[in-house]
């Protein structure tokens, strides 16, 4: 074995599924066959190494899983590369997370980050074209996204390596999109998310903010202002560890999502309209947050802010996932996303993973 990976295999990391710390274990891979189902193989001992490196990056490692959730398996990516980056989307089960999400790795797909210093590929070949296949390209094409089922089991919706940040090794940057009503429950189905590094707060614009111009909509899609907040968001983070302290020590971003809806307001029409290719530094950064925030508190109260007020870091964002409004099933016009990397991008400086960003300044 090389020095590579012998330091690889040294290298232990936390499951994002059970929790459990687990190290690369070239004797418990596997691969998927025709039909979807995991098989096991012996693929270490290939003297091929071109051969060998291809179908490593499309094995799975089976997890020790010691406490006793379901068998689960992990990309042998996840486990031979930097230190993985887990990033859990919070919101109310119509707050726009899957859209959000389907949004953001679009942009990177296009090769956006690329403006700033970073690299991503695939953390695994054939999930992340499920992925693409599934919510990205029918999202492109106008389609409304399916609501997230619940779920008995959390795994993450898709993973990239991501590379350019200053490390050595390429990190796996792995997302998790759970209905709503899964984040409000304490059960094992939401045990991962002690170990999450970080936190996309989504809120809703029509539950936030009472603002009349936006009645028509709430009637249209049969929902209701709400000053006590997400509930989601509460749930989530009386679960989070403090570790004795008053605050949460994870990275953490609030996104006002569906901003398209009040894109007329002067604070919501400066940064939607800003260019995602500028970069964020901590003095921006600062200056949406504090719009953001200032906007938040006067019309939709302080329960929305509570991601802010409990999170030792946070960065607040006005964001688009779609850039205009679902008619019929769908989006006609096509969809145009708005600043939905510029979330991403603060949680990134906040975890090392962008390059000439102090990651010490970001969400202060």
């Amino acid at each position: 074995m090389s020095t590579w990976e012998e330091e690889s295999g040294a290298r232990r990391v936390v499951c994002p599924h059970c929790l459990d710390t687990i190290h690369y274990d070239r004797t418990r891979l596997f691969v998927r066959d025709h039909e979807n189902n995991f098989v096991s193989r012996d693929i270490e001992n290939d003297d091929n190494e071109l051969r060998r490196e291809d179908a490593l990056r499309e094995a799975f490692q089976e997890c020790s899983n010691s406490g006793g959730m379901q068998r689960h398996f992990l990309p042998a990516p996840y486990l031979r590369n930097g230190e993985p980056l887990t990033v859990a989307l919070v919101g109310s089960s119509r707050a726009g997370k899957t859209h959000l999400l389907a949004s953001m790795i679009g942009e990177v797909e296009r090769g956006a980050l690329d403006a700033h210093g970073l690299k991503a590929t695939a953390l695994h070949t054939d999930s992340h074209r499920s992925y693409l296949d599934e919510r990205v390209l029918k999202l492109r094409a106008g389609e409304l996204l399916a609501h997230t089922e619940q779920t008995d089991f959390a795994e993450f919706a898709d993973g990239l390596l991501v590379s350019g940040g200053g490390t050595d090794r390429p990190r796996p940057v792995v997302f998790f999109d759970l209905s709503g009503e899964d984040l409000e429950r304490t059960g094992r189905v939401t045990r991962f998310l002690a170990a999450v590094d970080a936190f996309l707060f989504v809120v809703d614009p029509l539950r936030a903010l009472p603002l009349p111009y936006l009645a028509a909509v709430r009637e249209r899609t049969k929902q209701r202002t709400d000053d006590l907040g997400d509930r989601s968001f509460g749930t989530v983070l009386d679960r989070l560890p403090r570790h004795g302290r008053p605050y949460v020590d994870k990275a953490a971003a609030v996104v006002v999502g569906k901003s398209d809806l009040i894109r007329f307001e002067p604070a919501v029409a400066r940064w939607l309209t800003a260019p995602e290719s500028a970069r964020p530094t901590a003095r921006a950064l600062r200056e949406e947050s504090r719009d953001v925030y200032a906007f938040l508190r006067h019309h939709g109260g302080p329960a929305w802010l509570k991601p802010f007020s409990d999170c030792a870091r946070c960065t607040l964002h006005f964001a688009s996932a779609t850039g205009g409004q679902e008619d019929a099933g769908g989006f006609p016009q096509g969809v145009r996303p708005r600043r939905v990397l510029a979330p991403l991008l603060s949680i990134f400086a906040m975890c090392g993973l962008l390059p000439g960003a102090d990651s010490q300044e970001v969400g202060l």
